[in-house]
C-alpha cells in the first residue's frame, strides 16, 4: 500500500487532536472554492497534523509536469516558479506509481530525490509523499511533507495523512475546476480584446503591441516576437513582448525553415511555438513564442493560432485599409499632374517616396481593341500588368481606372531604355497598348509627358497592329501628323477613297485594307510583302489590282506618303470610335 521504515520511535497523533484537525479540513476546504485558499488551509492544517516542518502541495499542469502551487510559509516564494517534469522526484514517481512514499529518514539519499536549494533539503530527515486522487481515479497532485527529526510514520500517522488526502482531494478538484473555468473566462477576455483590438486598429503600431503582449500572458511564454515579411523578402521584426531580448532585428527568409531557432540563437528553450500570419492565402509574417522550462501543451498551441488568426485579420484590414488610402492618395497626385495642376504636388510626392528631380518615365496603358474585351477581361489585364510592372520596377506608381491605367516609373538606363524594356517584358502576353513618355524631370516635364504617353498610347495601334509598348519618340513623325484632325465638314479624296476600301473590306471579309497597310509600310516592295502576309506574289498583284479598282488611286505608282498618312488616321479614327 505504501513504504515505509521500521526502526525510529513514533509520535501518534491523539484521536482528539486528530478529529479536530480533520474536522477543521473539512469545514475549511468546504469553504471556498478558490483554489489558493483551500491549499493555504491544506498545507497549515496537514502539517500541523503530521507535525512536519514543511508541507508542500504540488498539481499536475498541462503537459503532465507538477508545479508547485502551495507551500509553508518560509518556501512561499517558490510557489508558481518551482516545477518538476513527469516522473521526476518524489512527487513525480508518486503520480506516476499512483502510491504514497515514507521515508523515515536519509531522504536526501533515496534516488527518486530531486534537491531543491532553496527549500534546504539537506536539514529533513523524514519524508511523505501522498497522491492527491480524482473521483475519476486520476491522480492530479502530490502532497509532500519533510520533518526536521527522524521518525517513522505509524499506520495512525499514514492512515491521517491519506485520509486527509482524500478529504482535501475533492476539494482541491472542485478549486481546480473553478479555476478551470476562472481561466478560460480570462481567456476568452484577453482574446475579446485582441479582437476588438483588431477590429479597432487603424495602424500595426497599434495592434502588434497589443497581440505579443496579450500572447505572452495566455500562453505563459517567456517571450513573444512579431516578424514581418518585408518587401525585399527579409523578415523583419515589428513587435516584441516583453522585449526583444536576443531576437535579432531582421532575418532572411531562408530563416523560416527553423525560425525559432533563427530567433533565440545561442539561448534553449524547452518549449516554441511558430505559427504564420497568413490572410488570404498571403502570409503576412510569423508569430513566435517562447518558454524555456517547459513545452507549450495543445491547449496553448490552440490558443496561439487563435491569437495568430485574429492577429492576421486584423493586420489584412489595416493593410487593405493602408492601401485604399495610398492608391487614393496616388490617383488624386497622377491625375493632378496629368491635369497640369501642381499646387501642394511636391508635399504628396514627398509622402508617396517620389522624388520627382530624379527622371522618370510616365505611362499610359490601354486595352487592345477593346471593344473585342469584356470590362472585367480589360480590368483583370491591368490588374496583372500593374503587379508585373511593381515587380520589374520597384518604386513605381501607377492607378487604374475603369480599363485604362497610367504611373510615373523610374527612368533606368540611358534615356530611359533599361525600363522601357522592363516595360516590354511586364506587358507580354498581354492584350495592352502601352505609351511612355520621354524621361522627365520635375512636375511641369511629367505633366508634359503624361501627354506624350497618351499621344503614344493612342497612337500605337497606328504604328504596330499588335499590343506591345511605344514610346513617344518611337511614333517618329507621326506625333506630329497625328495630333492635326481635318476640319468639320472638309473632304479629303484618299480618306473617302480608303474609307470605301474599307466598307468592301467588312462586307466581304476581306483583307484588303491590311494588304494596302502592309505593302506600304514595305514601300512597295512585292516580294516583302507577300512574304509578310504568306500569299504568292501573284496574288498579292491582284489584289493592288482591285484596291486600284475600289478606290480609284494608284497604289503602286501615285503618291504614298499621303495615301499612308490618310490610312493612319482612318485607324485612328476607328480606335477612337471604338473606346469612345
Amino acid at each position: 500500500m505504501y513504504e515505509t521504515s521500521p526502526g525510529l520511535g513514533s509520535d501518534p497523533l491523539a484521536p482528539a487532536e486528530e478529529r479536530r484537525i480533520l474536522y477543521e479540513i473539512i469545514s475549511t476546504v468546504s469553504s471556498t472554492v478558490d483554489l489558493e485558499q483551500v491549499l493555504s488551509a491544506v498545507v497549515r492544517l496537514i502539517g500541523e497534523g503530521v507535525k512536519a516542518q514543511s508541507c508542500f502541495v504540488w498539481i499536475v499542469e498541462r503537459g503532465g509536469r507538477l508545479t508547485l502551487r502551495a507551500a509553508s510559509s518560509q518556501y512561499a516564494a517558490a510557489v508558481g516558479r518551482a516545477s518538476l517534469a513527469p516522473g521526476e522526484g518524489f512527487a513525480g514517481w508518486v503520480v506516476e506509481h499512483r502510491q504514497p512514499i515514507f521515508i523515515p529518514s536519509d531522504a536526501l539519499q533515496d534516488p527518486r530525490a530531486r534537491y531543491f536549494p532553496e527549500f534546504e533539503e539537506e536539514k529533513y530527515q523524514s519524508m511523505v509523499s501522498v497522491p492527491l486522487v480524482s473521483n475519476e481515479g486520476t491522480v492530479f497532485g502530490v502532497i509532500g511533507l519533510h520533518s526536521l527529526a527522524p521518525r517513522t510514520l505509524t499506520e495512525d500517522d499514514a492512515r491521517f495523512v491519506i485520509h486527509s488526502a482524500s478529504l482535501v482531494a475533492g476539494a482541491i478538484a472542485n478549486a481546480r475546476l473553478y479555476e478551470a473555468a476562472r481561466q478560460r473566462v480570462t481567456e476568452l477576455e484577453h482574446l475579446s480584446s485582441l479582437s476588438e483590438a483588431a477590429a479597432r486598429a487603424a495602424t500595426l503600431a497599434e495592434l502588434l503591441p497589443l497581440a505579443v503582449t496579450t500572447g505572452q500572458v495566455l500562453l505563459g511564454a517567456d517571450s513573444v516576437h512579431v516578424y514581418a515579411v518585408a518587401r525585399d523578402e527579409r523578415l523583419v521584426r515589428r513587435a516584441s513582448a516583453p522585449d526583444a531580448g536576443t531576437a535579432p532585428a531582421s532575418l532572411p527568409r531562408t530563416a523560416t525553415d527553423d525560425l525559432a531557432a533563427a530567433v533565440t540563437r545561442d539561448v534553449t528553450f524547452a518549449g516554441a511555438i511558430v505559427l504564420p500570419l497568413r490572410a488570404d492565402a498571403e502570409t503576412l509574417g510569423h508569430l513566435i513564442a517562447l518558454r524555456a522550462e517547459r513545452p507549450f501543451d495543445h491547449e496553448e498551441a490552440d490558443l496561439a493560432a487563435t491569437v495568430a488568426a485574429q492577429l492576421a485579420v486584423g493586420w489584412k484590414k489595416i493593410e487593405l485599409i493602408d492601401g485604399l488610402t495610398e492608391r487614393n492618395l496616388i490617383r488624386d497626385f497622377l491625375a493632378d499632374l496629368a491635369g497640369g495642376r501642381h499646387e501642394g504636388v511636391a508635399t504628396r510626392a514627398r509622402r508617396l517616396g517620389c522624388d520627382l528631380s530624379t527622371p522618370r518615365l510616365a505611362v499610359v496603358a490601354q486595352a487592345h481593341h477593346p471593344g473585342e474585351r469584356s470590362d472585367t477581361d480589360r480590368v483583370a489585364t491591368l490588374e496583372r500588368f500593374e503587379a508585373e510592372v511593381a515587380r520589374l520596377l520597384p518604386g513605381v506608381l501607377f492607378d487604374r481606372r475603369d480599363d485604362v491605367g497610367r504611373g510615373l516609373v523610374p527612368a533606368l538606363g540611358t534615356e530611359g531604355t533599361e525600363s522601357v524594356d522592363r516595360l516590354r517584358l511586364a506587358v507580354a502576353g498581354l492584350p495592352l497598348v502601352v505609351g511612355v513618355s520621354n524621361p522627365c524631370v520635375g512636375a511641369e516635364a511629367v505633366t508634359a509627358g503624361f501627354a506624350e504617353a497618351r499621344q503614344a498610347a493612342r497612337a500605337a495601334p497606328v504604328i504596330d497592329s499588335g499590343p506591345g509598348v511605344v514610346t513617344f519618340d518611337g511614333l517618329g513623325p507621326y506625333k506630329y501628323l497625328l495630333g492635326v484632325q481635318p476640319a468639320a465638314g472638309t473632304r479629303d479624296k484618299h480618306r473617302e477613297a480608303l474609307r470605301r476600301l474599307l466598307a468592301y473590306d467588312r462586307q466581304r471579309r476581306a483583307e484588303l485594307t491590311r494588304t494596302l497597310d502592309v505593302y506600304l509600310t514595305r514601300r512597295g516592295n512585292i516580294a516583302a510583302t507577300a512574304q509578310a502576309l504568306y500569299v504568292h506574289p501573284n496574288t498579292l498583284r491582284q489584289r493592288l489590282r482591285r484596291i486600284e479598282e475600289i478606290t480609284g488611286l494608284d497604289v503602286r505608282e501615285g503618291e504614298w506618303l499621303m495615301i499612308e498618312i490618310a490610312l493612319r488616321l482612318q485607324r485612328l479614327e476607328e480606335i477612337d470610335t471604338e473606346q469612345g
